[in-house]
């Protein structure tokens, strides 16, 4: 047959050898454009992402073969029980106004999910059901680095998701595309410029401040994986209304060494994971100014953006925190990770916890320390809190697959444990409380019966 011809054929010793040569040339190509492109000189265009792509290839199969364990938590055996809420007797009733909008993985569904619940009587209000691979189907693919594999349905997660009146969602991933999407799902717009991550936080005027970052920066000299952090503004129709680069900031206000320190190069420097715009002046703060969580140095910053000034920095005793909120015209509060890498891996030490910082007397204390320790609260990386109006705190241990409601005095309300029918637990997705108003008149806009 013509195939054993072809495969038993004798072939020259020179011939060979030259294969050779032109196999180990094709190799050293392929592998000089994968370097080039990870490098972010990006001179092989639509051919080097995709030989990006080829060279990651082992991974993604493998990944995909294996059960994707992303979406664990941290100790996924930690909560004993059944999934959902945990309810202290007698706190059904207790009138506590205002919803919560508990974002997590549903580990039964598989998928991530996002439930309006009313927390008067922690009845459940509205689901949220967004399909990743439906709505990103058409979203830009071109960024070298991208892990496209969390973009599946089993593995995305919409992070901290921000309720609009109408009923529609602003959602995320981490370091991906920005959705808004309908009360029953649907895709109302996808902005794909720049990358998504970390908090949206409305700022009181009809937008909200999000983290995103630029691929490749603008910054010279730097490689396609250095992460620009960026402040950025949007309205709810998802026009940009300001956008400035944080490393830039930091250049221009003396502090250049916190990006480029020879000795503490990272392409993440700064790893910024929260923006608070502050929305009442106050005797240390103006309107408009915002608050900056930044976990690479464990430091919160107050940038003005009117005059591009950094108008007070703190380093600790927060710990790679994450979330600062504005208390009072005084007072700020900072939820610390309380997370160290003495360098056997990032460990809590003790517990994560709330700390309140005074501007006036320059004190930080932590007044639910001796709760949060009772139940054992910690969660290495991401988590955060909301206080009520009525002073109730909201804490999600998002490592943990836990949201926890206590009492202005501290006393256990509620949680929510977010286990799946093994009564293993799945991580969440930054939960967040709704305002009574809001949540009000989102309601009529909440019914998918009849669409």
């Amino acid at each position: 047959m013509w195939i054993e011809r072809l495969l038993f054929r004798k072939v020259e010793l020179w011939a060979v050898a030259l294969l050779l040569v032109l196999a180990a040339l094709l190799v050293i190509g392929l592998a000089a454009v994968v370097y080039d492109t990870t490098k972010g000189k990006a001179r092989f265009g639509a051919l080097g992402t995709a030989s990006v792509h080829l060279a990651r290839a082992p991974w993604t199969f493998e990944e995909m073969r294996n059960e994707d364990t992303r979406t664990l938590a941290l100790e996924p055996g930690r909560f004993d029980g059944p999934g959902g809420w945990w309810i202290e007797d007698g706190e059904v009733g207790a009138d506590i106004p205002g919803y919560v909008l508990v974002s997590r993985h549903d580990g039964d569904a598989g998928r991530h999910v996002i439930e309006m619940y009313d927390l008067s009587d922690f009845s459940l209000v509205h689901r949220w059901w967004p399909d990743a691979e439906t709505l990103l189907a058409d979203a830009r693919r071109d960024w070298a680095w991208m892990d496209y594999t969390g973009w599946r349905r089993s593995a995305w997660r919409a992070i901290h998701p921000l309720l609009l009146e109408n009923g529609d969602l602003i959602v995320k991933d981490h370091y991906s595309p920005l959705l808004r999407v309908s009360a029953c799902g649907d895709r109302v717009w996808l902005k794909d410029d720049v990358y998504y991550h970390h908090s949206t936080e409305p700022d009181g005027a009809g937008g909200f401040w999000i983290p995103t970052a630029a691929a490749p920066s603008d910054l010279p000299g730097v490689e396609e994986w250095f992460i620009d952090d960026t402040l950025t503004r949007m309205s709810h129709d998802g026009t940009v209304t300001f956008a400035r680069s944080l490393p830039e900031i930091f250049i221009e206000n003396g502090l250049r060494h916190r990006i480029f320190a020879a000795g503490l190069h990272a392409n993440d420097p700064l790893h910024l994971n929260d923006i608070e715009p502050v929305l009442a002046d106050g005797p240390f703060w103006r309107k408009g100014d915002l608050f900056l969580s930044l976990r690479r140095y464990s430091m919160i910053v107050l940038y003005r953006p009117g005059t591009d000034e950094i108008v007070w920095m703190q380093e600790g005793p927060w710990m790679d925190q994450h979330d600062v909120d504005v208390i009072d015209d005084h007072t700020i509060a900072v939820f610390n990770n309380n997370t160290a890498n003495t360098g056997r891996g990032a460990r809590v030490e003790g517990i994560s916890e709330v700390l309140f910082h005074d501007f006036e007397t320059g004190q930080t204390t932590s007044p639910f320390r001796e709760t949060l320790e009772t139940y054992a609260v910690r969660t290495p990386t991401e988590g955060l809190f909301d206080i009520l109006p009525s002073g109730h705190l909201l804490l999600e241990e998002e490592n943990a697959g836990r949201l926890l409601l206590f009492s202005p005095e501290g006393a256990f309300v509620a949680a929510f444990v977010n286990n799946d029918a093994a009564r293993a637990a799945h991580r969440m997705g930054w939960s967040r409380y709704v305002p009574e108003e809001l949540g009000q008149r989102a309601l009529p806009a909440l019914d998918c019966s009849s669409r």
